[in-house]
């Protein structure tokens, strides 16, 4: 069972539209597929369930033990997708976990009950770092980091860097490892062009072949509760993220965070 994590420390980035769109994507290539939403503000579960708050128990339950991972799915209606909401507990089990043992282990000792019912779990993060982002690197393989074009794009790369090399090294998941950085909410403008430039030149194989551009279809679909892909089958953003599900069903970008520091924390004193 793959574990992604999508990390970032700067909001605005189409992070969460992306954990559902690429989860949603990898669904229809025929994976079994668990959405996990650890985000309190809970939009992907808003998404998912189709405008629906989700009942109890929910993720806040599951981190804290009042409930397993199997109590608290839902299904969706894309068919091999299923969904582990958030609601606004979640914000409470983030501040109570602070005192509990064993707190940043919590996702990772759920999961291990429905490591064979999924062939991969995307999880979406929150904008800022909290026991609830750590949880979400401990129990994972591999990172995704969406990067929008802008005069503050790369200013949170060092920050995220370092936080997953102190999970590799001080929280027993040596393997975690950046596999890909996928640059977002691209327009046809100089910015765009020279942010991706040197995102390409700075770390090469590790940013996805496929970018996601600014659509006004993303936005659509969201407000009616569905991905771009079962709204707009045929738009720019629908297309890019089944690309972009091709590009992580094929391994992705494989270097692992070790091989970059240096270059991620250059980055973003840069910025």
């Amino acid at each position: 069972m793959r574990v992604i994590v999508w990390a970032s420390e700067k909001g605005g980035t189409g992070k969460t539209s992306s954990a559902i769109n690429s989860a949603v994507a990898l669904a229809k290539s025929g994976s079994r597929v668990l959405l996990v939403d650890l985000d309190p503000q809970a939009n992907a579960s808003l998404v998912m369930l189709e405008g629906q708050g989700a009942a109890p128990p929910t993720a806040g339950a599951v981190l804290l033990g009042g409930a397993t991972v199997a109590e608290s799915v839902r299904v969706t209606r894309t068919p091999r997708l299923e969904l582990l909401p958030a609601d606004v507990s979640l914000a409470d089990a983030n501040l109570e976990l602070a005192n509990k043992i064993g707190r940043e282990n919590r996702l990772r000792a759920a999961l291990v009950e429905v490591r064979s019912r999924y062939d991969v779990v995307v999880i979406d993060t929150p904008p800022t770092r909290s026991i609830l982002t750590i949880n979400a690197l401990v129990a994972a393989g591999e990172v995704l980091i969406p990067v929008e074009p802008g005069l503050f794009s790369l200013s949170g790369l060092g920050q995220l860097q370092s936080a997953i090399d102190d999970v590799r090294r001080y929280l027993d998941n040596p393997a975690l490892k950046i596999a890909g950085i996928l640059i977002t909410r691209t327009r046809h403008d100089s910015v765009s062009r020279d942010v991706e430039t040197q995102l390409r030149e700075t770390f090469g194989e590790l940013v996805f072949k496929t970018t996601i551009p600014t659509s006004v279809k993303v936005e659509e679909a969201h407000g009616r509760f569905l991905s771009v892909i079962d709204y707009s089958p045929r738009s720019p953003g629908a297309k890019a993220y089944l690309s972009l599900a091709e590009e992580i069903i094929n391994g992705g970008k494989t270097k692992r965070t070790g091989d970059t520091p240096n270059r991620l924390a250059q980055t973003h004193d840069a910025a």
